[in-house]
C-alpha cells in the first residue's frame, strides 16, 4: 500500500476498513502498513476503495480494468445506484429459466458476465471459482447427453432418462449454453465461493436480460463421473461446486409470484 501525502487528509478511513488491521498510522498521522503486512495482505483493496480523495493505492492489486494502473481503483458512480424499490423489484422479479430461445448468447456478453461475478465475496478474497463455459449449444447438449447415459447405467432419475429418449432434455432443458464452476478441494471455503460466484452470475444475467438456471443433475452427476470430468477438464484436486444454464429466456415473465413469510426470531 501506498499513500500519496500531498492528497491524504490523514482521515483513518483506510485504517478503519482494513480486515486484518494491517494499516497504522506513522509520526505524522499517515496511514503506513505493518512490517509483516505483505504476508497477510489479500489484496481486497479496501484501502483504495473507501479513500475519500484517491490517495491510496496497491500495487498488489491486479490491473485487469483499462486506463486503471497497477494498484488503482475505478470510480464509484452514485448515478448508477439501485432505489430500494428498483432492486426490490429486480431481486424479487429474477426467475429460474428452463425455456430458452435457440439462440446462442455473443461469447463477450458472457465474459463480461463473469468478470463481474468476480465481485463475489470469497473467503480471504480468494476468489477461487474457475469456469468452464459451452461456448455452442451443441456442446451443451452433448454434456446433457452423457449426464444422461451416466444416469441410465447407474438407474438414476428413471423419469430424466426417458424424458432424454423422447426428445425431452430435462437435463439442461435445451439452453445454448452451461457454465461449471470448479475450484481446489484443499481451499478455505470453495462450494461457498462458487455458490456466491454463481449467485453474481445469475444475477449478472438477469440484469442483461438473459435467464440462468442452476444445473443441478449436471452439477451432481460432474461430481463423480469421470468421463464427465475428462470432457470438462475438471483438474485433479478440483470439486464442481456449480452449473448454471444460460440463454435467452423463451418466454418474459409478467408477474412476481409470492413467497412465505420469512420467519424471524429477534434477539435483544
Amino acid at each position: 500500500m501506498f499513500a500519496d501525502k500531498d492528497i491524504c487528509k490523514r482521515c483513518g478511513a483506510c485504517r478503519d476498513e482494513c480486515p486484518f488491521d494491517l494499516v497504522v498510522e506513522d509520526r505524522e498521522g499517515f496511514p503506513k502498513l505493518r512490517p509483516a503486512a505483505k504476508k497477510t495482505c489479500i489484496n481486497c483493496g479496501h484501502c483504495v476503495a473507501v479513500c475519500p480523495v484517491g490517495a491510496v493505492t496497491l500495487p498488489e492489486m491486479p490491473a485487469v480494468t483499462p486506463g486503471l494502473a497497477p494498484g488503482q481503483c475505478g470510480p464509484f458512480d452514485r448515478g448508477l445506484r439501485l432505489t430500494p424499490a428498483q432492486a426490490d423489484q429486480f431481486l424479487s422479479g429474477r426467475r429460474s429459466v428452463r425455456s430458452y430461445r435457440d439462440k446462442p448468447v455473443p461469447e463477450e456478453v458472457l465474459a463480461h458476465l463473469f468478470s463481474v461475478s468476480s465481485f463475489a465475496p470469497s473467503a480471504k478474497n480468494g476468489q477461487p471459482a474457475q469456469w468452464i463455459v459451452t461456448r455452442t449449444p451443441q456442446a451443451t447438449r452433448r454434456l446433457a447427453g452423457m449426464t444422461v447415459e451416466y444416469m441410465a447405467t447407474n438407474s438414476i432419475m428413471p423419469g430424466v432418462v426417458k424424458n432424454w429418449a423422447r426428445g425431452v432434455d430435462k437435463i439442461l432443458h435445451g439452453a445454448p449454453h452451461v457454465a461449471v464452476a470448479h475450484a481446489p478441494e484443499d481451499g478455505f471455503n470453495p462450494a461457498e465461493d462458487c455458490a456466491l460466484a454463481a449467485a453474481y452470475l445469475e444475477l449478472a444475467a438477469h440484469a442483461h436480460g438473459l435467464g440462468a438456471c442452476w444445473a443441478g443433475f449436471l452439477m451432481e452427476v460432474a461430481e463423480g463421473c469421470c468421463n464427465i470430468r475428462r470432457e470438462l477438464g475438471i483438474p485433479e484436486g478440483h470439486g464442481v461446486y456449480a452449473a448454471l444454464m444460460l440463454g435467452y429466456p423463451k418466454y418474459r415473465y409478467k408477474r412476481i409470484p409470492t413467497r412465505r413469510t420469512v420467519e424471524i426470531d429477534w434477539l435483544d
